[in-house]
């Protein structure tokens, strides 16, 4: 299930994830020359403010009239950063600026040097201030940087102290400009540049707090391994072209690409079968609900055909709320669950099936679990198994292609792990090879395998942290999947990053806290748009 055809799709639609000296060296020997490390900064710069806007904006607060600290070192991650403001103010979000600077000016690459000129021409003395820390912890103790980066309240506050070099212990004055500003109660929104200061191949004590990382270029393993984090807050990818050739790695980022194939105008010479034939064989009397929120999550996901096996006294109720779905009632237990009398209907339909999902509000009613058992036994095709489905005993009959969405609980009860997890990226690989199937591991960063290597998926944030977005994905995987029902690792990586996607979009429109699950639907079509540069 595994083999490269398989897999390529997933591969194709990734980049690598390196250590800080493997990418040390890559970037050396692909930017050769100032003027492409110059271009590769200025286009860091546009993206980190374009996603710098975009975080922002997840809380209530107007992305307007920003005063802005940053703290700067004398490598290219303070150019970004520099860059990255500069930005911010060509598109009239700036107020203010503070520049705390590690180095004393003359020390500055000849780059970051550039970009503070162009700041300074930008903004002019009136709203920029820069701070030489160095001389001013010479001056006095660190009371001195404490102060001045502590006095003022900023709406944010950017690091680009240090660099993927950075080796440990961490050097005063950057020691002292971190921890003052990790104890700051003044600060709304936190952003490191490629990695938070004080990580690395190697990590310091003294590690900078970001709400937000925004991985530039090429994501590094430190922050893989503390994802999510009180150092790195969520992680964010910024493809800013460096890999235009497949590199191989065994653990890799989910790119934007991989949404490409769901932008493309459908051929004109089509109909409905084309696009496959999705069974549902979920829910229950108790759990109507995540029934609903997967057979909508489906149909907004371009499949051709739905069937929805469902507890028949749910049928008549349930169809009006998805009239394009069709409801095939079935025999159900005195609870309420999918009973096993049922398998009858499974023989009679299962060839027109290009995908099955399983699982989504099923409860785990004795018989229903024989149902899903003596089906598994019966069905050869794709499968999605989630939510209650997810029993070692249901998963030993799995034979065809198959994608697991478990979150980290369920992911330990069908793996058999203890409480603690020390490599969750090997046992996720080692599970799936195991198995033969896709695991879909649920988190802030969601990990996809398929036992050869591990994809990080970066989109989406804690507006998912809620009941019923593992529904809606499931809902969508599975659609997916009866579109493409050989290729499960592709399919995955897809559905994660475009579910994911689409909680972006919603965060920016409302915010993380005032929504609800499925107003995630409405903004699936949006979340199909490219991510670009925008002037807006």
């Amino acid at each position: 299930m595994s083999s490269i055809s398989q897999s390529s799709t997933a591969l194709n639609n990734s980049h690598p994830i390196m250590s800080c000296e493997e990418a040390q060296a890559y970037e050396s020997e692909l930017l050769d020359s100032d003027d492409k490390v110059w271009r590769a900064m200025l286009s860091a710069g546009k993206a980190l403010a374009r996603g710098i806007l975009e975080e922002y904006q997840f809380s209530r607060y107007e992305a307007t009239e920003l005063n802005t600290l940053g703290l700067i070192g004398k490598g290219h991650n303070g150019g970004d950063a520099l860059l990255a403001i500069a930005d911010l103010d060509r598109l009239g979000r700036v107020n203010s600026v503070v520049l705390a600077l590690a180095d004393a000016r003359s020390a500055l690459r000849p780059n970051t040097l550039k970009a503070l000129e162009i700041l300074e021409d930008n903004l002019g003395s009136e709203k920029l201030q820069i701070v030489d820390c160095q001389a001013l912890l010479e001056q006095s103790d660190e009371t001195g940087i404490r102060k001045v980066l502590t006095e003022s309240a900023y709406d944010i506050c950017i690091d680009g102290l240090l660099g993927m070099q950075f080796k440990p212990p961490m050097r005063s004055p950057a020691k002292e400009m971190v921890a003052a500003v990790n104890e700051s109660k003044g600060i709304r929104f936190r952003v490191a540049v490629d990695m938070p200061s004080g990580l690395g191949d190697e990590t310091d004590k003294v590690v900078f707090r970001a709400d937000v990382t925004f991985a530039t270029g090429i994501f590094k393993k430190p922050i893989a391994g503390v994802a999510g984090s009180f150092s790195t807050g969520s992680i964010r990818y910024l493809d800013i072209g460096l890999f235009d050739k497949y590199r191989d790695s065994p653990t890799r980022v989910i790119t934007d690409s991989s949404l490409d194939g769901l932008r493309s105008r459908r051929p004109a010479n089509v109909e409905k079968r084309t696009y496959g034939h999705l069974f549902i064989v979920a829910g229950s009397r108790k759990m109507p609900g995540a029934l609903i929120m997967s057979v909508k999550s489906a149909l907004l996901s371009g499949v051709g055909l739905v069937t929805v096996c469902v507890p028949e006294s749910l049928a008549a109720h349930l169809a009006p709320m998805a009239p394009e779905a069709m409801w095939l009632p079935w025999p159900e237990t005195r609870s309420g669950g999918l009973a096993s009398r049922g398998l009858d209907l499974f023989d009679q339909i299962q060839a027109k099936a290009s995908a099955i999902l399983l699982g989504p509000g099923m409860g785990d009613d004795v018989d229903t679990v024989s149902l899903l058992i003596e089906l598994l036994k019966r069905w050869s095709g794709s499968t999605v198994i989630d939510a209650d489905a997810l029993q070692t005993r249901v998963m030993y009959w799995i034979q065809g292609p198959c994608i697991v969405t478990p979150h980290l609980g369920e992911f330990k009860r069908i793996a058999q792990l203890g409480a603690n997890i020390r490599d969750i990226d090997a046992q996720v690989k080692d599970y799936a090879k195991s198995n033969s199937v896709v695991v879909a591991l649920k988190s802030s960063v969601t990990r996809i395998s398929d036992g050869n290597h591990v994809f990080l998926n970066t989109t989406g944030n804690s507006m998912l942290a809620r009941g019923g977005s593992g529904d809606l994905l499931a809902g969508m995987t599975a659609a997916l999947l009866a579109q493409s029902p050989q290729d499960p690792l592709g399919i995955a990586c897809k559905a994660v990053h475009w579910h994911g996607r689409a909680a972006d979009v919603l965060a920016v429109r409302k915010g993380q806290v005032a929504v609800e699950t499925t107003e995630l639907l409405g903004c699936y079509s949006d979340a199909l748009t490219p991510p670009r540069f925008s002037d807006e």
